[in-house]
């Protein structure tokens, strides 16, 4: 797996541009992907910075630029709302370009969202993290000191980059009322953590790390719903309260990575309906983790996120 800083684009900023505007006129010209004619990528922009240790420099630390791609519908009115998109990978790997996110940003660009696919810090970047922070769960893969700290990282990257959309929300053209924060598998863990804990949680990696300027310090995390894919809420189970926004569950019966079959959403559908929480709980038939092609009621993934958000997210 490669570095955070090593996948980083260090040309000059003109080459940059430049790159961005060709890749996005490749895919406005129908270059072959999952977009469709008329939604374009224009990608490595940033949206804050994260530590990172240093190679060679065990427990020395540098900040590095966090990256995003935005994906969007040409033509877009003002005002749109947006989504943050958090890939998979088990806190070790994954990216921003997974091709299965793709296609899921493509469905919500045709629906009018602004898509901010983020790129985050996994565990072979060594983040730091608070000494005495524990996942609520225990006994599992979180007891990996590395991992855990990935999974903090995780959660901070993703308040970061709720921050930076809403801090820069007239910029960007969205609407700072109307954000959503959605993940898949290790990025549904951090999607629930960004959620479902207040400002103050998740905002730096720990005493000693203060929340750079770049990260918008002060702004509100607040997310209008939470897309949940197969994913976990059990390190920030004690989280929960009624005025948390609605949650989408969608989790294949056959899924055994992250937990007991529908184990995990059960805990997360039952958490909801405890405190008063708007839930849609989409369990999918047969379908194991990465249930991308999972259907339920004949309807896909895309689908029912569109559907979910224009009822919770004040979407038409």
């Amino acid at each position: 797996m490669k570095r955070l800083w090593n996948i980083l684009d260090l040309r000059p900023l003109p080459l940059r541009i430049l790159a961005g505007c060709l890749t996005v006129a490749a895919l406005m010209t129908g270059c072959p992907g999952p977009l469709s004619p008329g939604v374009i990528r224009t990608v490595d922009l940033t949206y804050g910075k994260g530590n990172v240790e240093i190679a060679g420099e065990s427990g020395t630390y540098q900040l590095v630029d966090l990256k995003y791609d935005l994906v969007e519908l040409e033509g877009t009115e003002e005002n749109r709302p947006a989504v943050v998109m958090i890939h998979g990978g088990s806190f070790e790997s994954g990216t921003k370009a997974d091709e299965e996110l793709l296609v899921q940003a493509n469905a919500l660009a045709l629906a009018g969202y602004a898509c901010f696919l983020i790129d985050y810090r996994l565990k072979g970047d060594n983040p730091p993290a608070p000494a005495d922070w524990e996942p609520d769960a225990s006994g599992s893969i979180f007891d990996a000191l590395e991992l855990r700290s990935a999974m903090h990282a995780s959660f901070v990257d993703a308040k970061t980059a709720l921050r930076y959309v809403r801090a820069n929300a007239a910029a960007l053209r969205v609407d700072p009322n109307r954000i959503v924060v959605w993940g898949e598998s290790a990025g549904a863990f951090a999607a629930l953590a960004a959620g479902l804990t207040g400002d103050n949680l998740f905002s730096s990696d720990g005493p000693g790390f203060p929340v750079p300027a770049e990260n918008n310090p002060g702004v509100s995390t607040q997310t209008q719903a939470i897309i949940d894919c197969w994913g976990s809420a059990s390190p920030v189970i004690n989280a929960f309260d009624s005025s948390d926004p609605p949650v989408m569950i969608f989790h294949g019966t056959n899924d055994f990575t992250v937990g007991l079959s529908l184990a995990p959403a059960i805990e997360i559908r039952d958490a909801c309906n405890e405190k008063g929480i708007p839930v849609a709980y989409y369990p999918i038939s047969g379908e194991g983790h990465g249930a991308w092609e999972g259907e339920f009621d004949g309807k896909d993934l895309a689908t029912l996120t569109v559907e979910f958000l224009a009822t919770h997210n004040g979407t038409s």
